[in-house]
């Protein structure tokens, strides 16, 4: 697996869909259906990227036994409300940002970060939003697939 690349992020205003899960019943499919048939009439978008984001109460704990739950959010990130769709403030902070490359739905790249890398660094989860930045280079569930992953820390202790 790779080592990710410490980034300050300057916070976002993401317009989209969102819904409540927890990891065991995760399905994004139907929040990306509100937002793709509205995906044009979004007017000053900051880039054509997509965002895949979920928000916690507090700081999660992953693991076998875990069942976190969040809102998932399917949006894009522009400085202007839109009336039909829900909005986040996304707050500045620091983000370890993982480039992927793969299947999006194989899952040991998440096992990877939160069993592996964070427990071995210097860094521990902070609580804001969680997201994948899907750019050019992301294909749905294809294994030449590419996104970034930004997860968010702090300095442990």
């Amino acid at each position: 697996m790779n080592t990710p690349e410490i980034q300050e992020f300057e916070g976002a205003t993401l317009v989209g869909a969102c819904a409540k899960m927890d990891l065991r019943t995760f399905n994004p499919g139907p929040v990306w259906g509100q937002l793709m048939p509205r995906l044009q009439g979004i007017q000053n978008r900051v880039s054509q990227d997509l965002i895949s984001l979920r928000t916690y109460d507090g700081i999660p704990k992953f693991g076998p036994n875990e069942n976190p739950q969040f809102t998932y959010w399917a949006g894009v990130e522009t400085p202007d409300l839109h009336p039909e769709l829900a909005h986040l403030d996304i707050t500045a902070g620091t983000y370890a940002v993982f480039q992927y490359k793969g299947l999006s739905s194989d899952s040991s790249i998440w096992i990877y970060i939160y069993s592996q890398w964070l427990p071995n660094s210097a860094w521990e989860l902070d609580a804001r939003p969680h997201f994948e930045r899907l750019g050019a280079k992301y294909k749905n569930d294809d294994p030449e697939s590419e996104e970034e992953i930004w997860i968010p820390v702090k300095p442990r202790g």
